[in-house]
């Protein structure tokens, strides 16, 4: 995830429904079309998305959850994790001051999203990549 990353994680990468995931943030509809030609074209999906696991709010992969949508699936590779994990820092993309979590969560809720690239989401750890066939999403 980020340059600083160590090499090893011990996430899970599980599939959730596409519909129980909760977006907080706008995204480049451009950007996101083209994600959905690319991973149609491979016919897989390389990466999961980062999801908050008690209100299933969308820490990082916004644009993969448009391209679920848009290619019609119904499951999507997901990493659950806490806010409370000391491998996680959430930051503002503009600056490095910290969010307030419950402003994200409000988001992901309320359907009020939040501007695009408003919050970035690390990990200080790697998380795996995944392969797995689109059919197997449907």
């Amino acid at each position: 995830m980020c340059a600083t990353a160590n090499p090893v994680s011990n996430y899970a990468v599980v599939k959730l429904p596409v519909r129980q995931l909760r977006p907080t943030e706008q995204i480049n509809i451009e950007d996101a079309r083209k994600l959905t030609n690319i991973i149609a074209k491979e016919k897989r999906w390389k990466q999961p998305i980062l999801v908050e696991h008690r209100h299933s709010v969308i820490m990082d992969g916004h644009h993969r959850y448009f391209c679920a949508n848009a290619l019609g699936l119904s499951f999507v590779p997901c990493v659950l994790l806490s806010y409370d994990d000391p491998n996680l820092q959430v930051t503002y993309w503009s600056n490095s001051t910290p969010v307030a979590v419950d402003r994200i969560i409000q988001a992901g809720l309320s359907g009020d999203l939040m501007d695009y690239k408003t919050t970035r989401h690390q990990l200080l750890v790697r998380v795996d990549s995944c392969s797995v066939d689109l059919d197997d999403l449907r």
